[in-house]
C-alpha cells in the first residue's frame, strides 16, 4: 500500500511538471507571430516566461509606444500601442521658400524634407534639406535671399522713381522727365528680374518738337517747319472743304510722343444723314445719305412723333454751306414728363417710364385739391397732360351762422381742410369749428339759448315774482332769514347763476397755538365773546386766555418751541434763530472732537447734541470703510476689524490710547484694501438707471443691473453687466422708445398715416369715412405719444336722406 502510494505522487508530480512547462511562452512565439514588428527592441527579452507573466516590450531608436505581453495559457496577448515613428512636428517654414517631403510620408522620424528657394531667390545656406531624427529636426531653417540688380546710370535730366542702387528681385524703377517741355525716349520703367539683370534700356530726355505735318485737301502756309510744345498749328483747307475739328491743333505731349492734338485735317462739305433712319423717321428721298449745299429733303415723322414744333409731323429742311442742317433731320417722340405735376399727391407713373402720344395713367390729388373736371385718368397729348391742370384747389366761401360769429380765421374764401372757429353771440351758448371739405363745410353748427332754472338756498327767501325758468341776464334778489343776515342777487350767466349767496352767521373756529394746549373749553366753533383757556407745553406751564371777537381771535400769545437745554459737563447759549452753541468744562470735550457744537429745536426737541466725555477717551468710534467693527468685551481691551468679502485687512485690531485711536500705523481708509482691481461707476445709458446703490468702487465680479425708464424698453434684453479685473463688461444696452399698437379702423371708414414712420413716436394717421357715411367726431386724428394713441378711434355714421337731398340741391344750387 505505502509503494503504491509513492508511485501516484510520483506520477502526480510529473504531470504537473509536464503541464506547467506546457502553459509556457517562448520569445520565439512572439517573433514569429503576428503581433510582432521590426520596430520592437527584443534583446533585453529571455527566452521563456511562465504563464501569467507580463512583459514590456521597448521600441527601436526613433520609434514610440507603450506595448505589453501577457502569458495566457501558453499564447502571448498584447497590450496597449504598438511602435510608432516619433513626430518631429513641423520642419519650420522658411522665408522666400517652399519646401516638400522627400523622403517619408509625414513630419516622423526617418522623413526629409527639401526647401526651394522663389523665383529671383537664392539659397544662401550650406543645404537645403532637414531630417528627422530621434531627438528631432536637425540642421537649421535653410536661408533664401533675393537676386540683387546693377546701378543704373541715367543723364541728370532724368527723374527717377524707386532706388537704381541697392534694387533687388521684383523692385521696379520707372523714369520721367524733370522739365515739362521735355520728352523721355526709351523705357518708362524697368524691373529687376529673377537673374539679376534690368529690363529695358536705359532712357534719355530730348525736347518737344513737333514737325509740320502733310495735310491731305488743306495746307500750312508759311515756313515754320518744327513747332514748340503748345504752339499752335494754323493750316487752312482748299476750297469745298472744312476743317474735320473746329478746335486748334496744338503740338502736345501725349504721354512719351509729341503730336498734333487733334490730328489735323479737312473734309469735303457735306450734310450728313444717319441711315437707316431712327425709329419714326422716315426721308423724301430715300436711301441717300450724303446732301451738297443747298439740297432739301422732306421729313416725315410717324403718328406719335414730331418735329420744328410738337404740333408738326412733317418739315422740309436744307442743307447750309457749313454742312449743317436748317432743321435737325430727325423726328422727336412725343413724351409726357413722368415728373410728378404740381399737386399731384401719386400716379401710376414710375421714374423709369416713357409716356408716349395717347397712354393714359390713374392719379390721386394730394389733400386741398380734387381732379379736374371729374377726370379719374390723365392722358398724354402733344402739348402735355391733359386735363390741363390735373388737380384744381378745393375752396370754400365765408359761411354765416345764426347766432354766432367768427373768432378764428374770418376771411371770404377758405381751402381745403381749413377751419373756421365760431363762437355764439350773448344770451347764446357753444362753440364750435367748421371745416372746408370736399363737398363744403361740414361740422355741428348749432348755438343754444342760455337758460336757467330756478334755484332756491337755504335760510333765503325770493323778493318779487316766481318763475321755473330764466333767461339770459335775468336777476333775482335773495333776503336772509331764520337767524342770519345780509341779501344777495344772482344773475343768470351761461355759466348758470352768478353772484356770492351770502347770509352769514358769526362763528370763530378752534385755534390752534404751536407749543401751546387747552385746559379750558374745548370745542370746534366758537360764538362771539366767547373764551378760551390754553397753558404752554415749556416755559413753566404759562397760562393765557383767547377771546372771540366778530369771528376773530384776540389775546394770542406765542409759546417756546423746546425747553432750555441743558449740558452735562458743559454750557450753551443762546438760542439764536432755534439754534443753541455749547461747549464742554475745563477737562472734558465732545465726543467728535470739535471743541463746540450747535444743536437745533426741531419738532420740540434739541436735535445734534454731543456728549461731553474726558480727555482720556477717544470718543466716537471711527468709520473704516468696507469693515465691521467689533467692540471689546473689556475696557483694557481692543476693536476688531473684520474686512467685507473682497477685501483683505492690513492689521485686525485698533485701540484707544491717551485719548487717541491708533491703527498699526495705517489710516482707517487704507485698512480693508481689495483683492482686485477696483472699477469705476458702470457707464450712464440713456432713459436708463443703474437699480443698484451707487458706489464710487466696485469689486471685481460686482453686477449691475440697467433698468429703463416708463415708456421705454431695452432692444436686445441684455441688462446686467459684470466688473472684471477693473473693467466693466462691454454690452450694447439700448432703451428705445416703446411703439403704439396698431391703431383700430374705424367703422364704415379708413385711416392714412400723414407724418411720421409706421406707428412710433411722432405718427399721426387721420381717419376718412366711405361714401354715403360722415364723420361725427369732433377730431379727425390721432398721434402716437410714447407709446399711446391720442385720442379716441372717430366715428363715421351714415348720412340721413333728408342731409344728402339738402346737399344735393345745395351743389344745385351753387
Amino acid at each position: 500500500m505505502h509503494v503504491i502510494t509513492q508511485s501516484c505522487v510520483l506520477f502526480l508530480w510529473m504531470y504537473m511538471l509536464t503541464f506547467v512547462r506546457s502553459q509556457e511562452c517562448t520569445l520565439e512565439q512572439f517573433l514569429k507571430g503576428p503581433l510582432f514588428d521590426s520596430n520592437f527592441d527584443t534583446t533585453d527579452l529571455d527566452a521563456r516566461y511562465p504563464g501569467g507573466k507580463q512583459v514590456r516590450v521597448s521600441c527601436n531608436v526613433g520609434f514610440t509606444g507603450f506595448f505589453k505581453l501577457i502569458c495566457v495559457e501558453g499564447k502571448w496577448q498584447s497590450r496597449g500601442t504598438i511602435c510608432q515613428p516619433k513626430s518631429c512636428g513641423h520642419p519650420g517654414d522658411a522665408q522666400f521658400a517652399d519646401f516638400h517631403l522627400e523622403k517619408g510620408d509625414d513630419f516622423v522620424f526617418g522623413s526629409q524634407v527639401v526647401y526651394t528657394c522663389h523665383k529671383g531667390y537664392q539659397m544662401v545656406s550650406r543645404t537645403n534639406y532637414r531630417r528627422c531624427m530621434a531627438e528631432g529636426w536637425d540642421g537649421v531653417v535653410p536661408v533664401c535671399e533675393a537676386q540683387q540688380c546693377p546701378v543704373i546710370h541715367v543723364d541728370n535730366n532724368v527723374q527717377v522713381n524707386g532706388d537704381p542702387e541697392e534694387a533687388t528681385y521684383g523692385n521696379v524703377v520707372r523714369f520721367s522727365c524733370k522739365s515739362n517741355s521735355e520728352i523721355l525716349f526709351g523705357s518708362p520703367e524697368m524691373y529687376c528680374d529673377e537673374n539679376g539683370e534690368w529690363s529695358g534700356q536705359i532712357p534719355k530726355c530730348q525736347a518737344i518738337i513737333c514737325a509740320v505735318p502733310n495735310i491731305e485737301n488743306g495746307y500750312v502756309p508759311g515756313n515754320i517747319q518744327e513747332y514748340k510744345e503748345h504752339e499752335v498749328l494754323h493750316y487752312e483747307c482748299n476750297a469745298g472743304y472744312k476743317r474735320a475739328e473746329e478746335r486748334p491743333s496744338k503740338c502736345t505731349k501725349l504721354g512719351i510722343r509729341a503730336e498734333w492734338s487733334p490730328t489735323p485735317a479737312c473734309e469735303e462739305i457735306k450734310c450728313k444723314l444717319t441711315l437707316p433712319p431712327v425709329e419714326g423717321t422716315r426721308y423724301e428721298p430715300t436711301h441717300r445719305n450724303l446732301f451738297s449745299p443747298r439740297d432739301t429733303l422732306r421729313v416725315i415723322c410717324g403718328e406719335k412723333y414730331w418735329i420744328s414744333t410738337h404740333q408738326d409731323a412733317s418739315a422740309v429742311t436744307t442743307c447750309k454751306d457749313d454742312g449743317e442742317w436748317t432743321i435737325r433731320p430727325i423726328c422727336q417722340e412725343v413724351r409726357c414728363s413722368n415728373q410728378r405735376p404740381q399737386h399731384v399727391h401719386s400716379w401710376q407713373v414710375n421714374w423709369w417710364q416713357r409716356i408716349g402720344l395717347g397712354d393714359t395713367v390713374s392719379y390721386w390729388c394730394r389733400d386741398g385739391y380734387r381732379r379736374t373736371g371729374g377726370a379719374t385718368r390723365a392722358t398724354c397729348k402733344r402739348d402735355g397732360w391733359n386735363p390741363d391742370p390735373l388737380c384744381q384747389e378745393i375752396t370754400c366761401d365765408r359761411e354765416d351762422v345764426p347766432n354766432a360769429k367768427i373768432i378764428t380765421n374770418d376771411k371770404q374764401t377758405y381751402k381745403y381742410y381749413e377751419r373756421a372757429s365760431y363762437e355764439c353771440e350773448e344770451g347764446y351758448q357753444g362753440q364750435f369749428t367748421l371745416t372746408c371739405g370736399e363737398r363744403g363745410w361740414h361740422g355741428n353748427a348749432q348755438c343754444t339759448e342760455v337758460t336757467c332754472d330756478r334755484r332756491e338756498y337755504r335760510n333765503t327767501e325770493i323778493v318779487g315774482s316766481y318763475k321755473y325758468e330764466y333767461r339770459y341776464n335775468d336777476q333775482v334778489q335773495y333776503i336772509c332769514k331764520n337767524g342770519h343776515e345780509g341779501s344777495f342777487n344772482m344773475t343768470c350767466k351761461e355759466t348758470g347763476w352768478i353772484g356770492s349767496p351770502d347770509c352769514t352767521k358769526r362763528y370763530c373756529k378752534k385755534l390752534h397755538i404751536d407749543h401751546a394746549d387747552i385746559t379750558r373749553n374745548e370745542k370746534e366753533t366758537y360764538s362771539h365773546n366767547e373764551r378760551v383757556q390754553y397753558a404752554c407745553t415749556h416755559e413753566g406751564g404759562k397760562v393765557f386766555t383767547v377771546t372771540c371777537e366778530q369771528s376773530v381771535w384776540t389775546g394770542v400769545q406765542k409759546c417756546a418751541e423746546c425747553p432750555t437745554p441743558e449740558v452735562r459737563h458743559g454750557f450753551a447759549v443762546g438760542p439764536y434763530n432755534g439754534t443753541i452753541y455749547y461747549t464742554c468744562d475745563e477737562g472734558y470735550k465732545l465726543f467728535t472732537k470739535g471743541w463746540w457744537a450747535e444743536a437745533k429745536c426741531n419738532d420740540g426737541e434739541w436735535s445734534g447734541f454731543e456728549l461731553c466725555i474726558e480727555n482720556e477717551k477717544c470718543g466716537k468710534i471711527p468709520v473704516i470703510p468696507n469693515a465691521d467693527v467689533t467692540p471689546p468685551r473689556r475696557e483694557d481691551q481692543s476693536y476688531r476689524i473684520t474686512c467685507k468679502e473682497g477685501y483683505r485687512a492690513q492689521v485686525e485690531h485698533f485701540s484707544c490710547r491717551q485719548g487717541k485711536w491708533h491703527f498699526g500705523g495705517f489710516s482707517p481708509r487704507t485698512i480693508c484694501t481689495p483683492n482686485g482691481n477696483l472699477c469705476s461707476p458702470p457707464p450712464k445709458v440713456p432713459n436708463a438707471v443703474v437699480v443698484t446703490e451707487y458706489q464710487r468702487d466696485f469689486l471685481s465680479d460686482s453686477r449691475v443691473t440697467y433698468t429703463c425708464r416708463n415708456k421705454y424698453t431695452l432692444i436686445d434684453g441684455e441688462d446686467t453687466i459684470r466688473c472684471i479685473d477693473g473693467k466693466w463688461e462691454t454690452k450694447d444696452i439700448e432703451c428705445t422708445l416703446k411703439p403704439c399698437e396698431l391703431p383700430d379702423d374705424t367703422p364704415n371708414g379708413y385711416y392714412q398715416i400723414i407724418r411720421g414712420e409706421e406707428f412710433v413716436f411722432g405718427t399721426t394717421i387721420k381717419y376718412f369715412c366711405y361714401e354715403g357715411y360722415q364723420m361725427v367726431s369732433k377730431v379727425d386724428t390721432r398721434t402716437c405719444l410714447l407709446d399711446k394713441w391720442t385720442n379716441h378711434v372717430p366715428t363715421c355714421e351714415r348720412k340721413s336722406m333728408y342731409l344728402e337731398h339738402f346737399a344735393q340741391m345745395k351743389f344745385l344750387f351753387y
